[in-house]
């Protein structure tokens, strides 16, 4: 498939250093609040090498997400490659997930995990068809304001989805990848400028 086209279109995501932390960290959040997601990644990770390896590449990916957003070292293509695995893992977990409980519920924040899964499915074929790869990720790095300033935000928006809302983790995980893929340069942008 030609590339290019699906540029000029904007059908390839771009990833930078603070929307990978803030995917990473909203996992970290749910993964120390939430008993499903302990148990799932548990059961992944064994029975098989390859569940183990699958899980292993998505760690890699998850604290290379963190570690590079917070050192000024340049990214390597082979941890773009994990960190490119683990948004894509993420964004199709989190799909299936909202998809089956979107199922069985009528929820009007549904709509982030509608949303979620039709760019998980997209995103997935966009990787299969090589038109997504490490490109897509940044060299930029990530000024530590931002990512104060994007952790808070997203913060509030977990608390407000996890406990006011009471909302199903993968809602969730779904609100807060549409802010930190949506929402959160925006309003990084505007509180730095103000």
């Amino acid at each position: 498939m030609d590339k290019n086209i699906f540029q000029r279109l904007g059908f390839v995501p771009r990833y930078n250093e603070v929307t990978l932390f803030l995917t990473a960290s909203t996992f970290l959040l749910l993964l120390a609040t939430n008993k499903e997601i302990v148990e799932i990644i548990l059961n992944m990770g064994g029975g098989d090498i390859r569940n183990a390896l699958f899980v292993s590449f998505f760690m890699i990916g998850l604290i290379a997400a963190i570690y590079y957003a917070l050192s000024s070292n340049e990214t390597p293509q082979i941890m773009k490659h994990f960190m490119l695995l683990f948004v894509i893992i993420t964004n199709l977990g989190v799909a299936v997930y909202a998809f089956i409980h979107f199922q069985k519920h009528n929820d009007i924040f549904l709509i982030f995990p509608a949303l979620n899964v039709l760019s998980a499915v997209f995103m997935y074929l966009l990787f299969r068809a090589k038109v997504i790869d490490e490109e897509c990720i940044s060299d930029e790095n990530a000024r530590h304001l931002q990512i104060l300033v994007g952790l808070a935000a997203l913060i509030a928006v977990f608390l407000t989805s996890q406990y006011l809302l009471k909302n199903y983790w993968a809602i969730t995980f779904s609100m807060c990848l549409t802010y930190a893929s949506l929402v959160n340069d925006v309003v990084t942008k505007t509180i730095l400028r103000g």
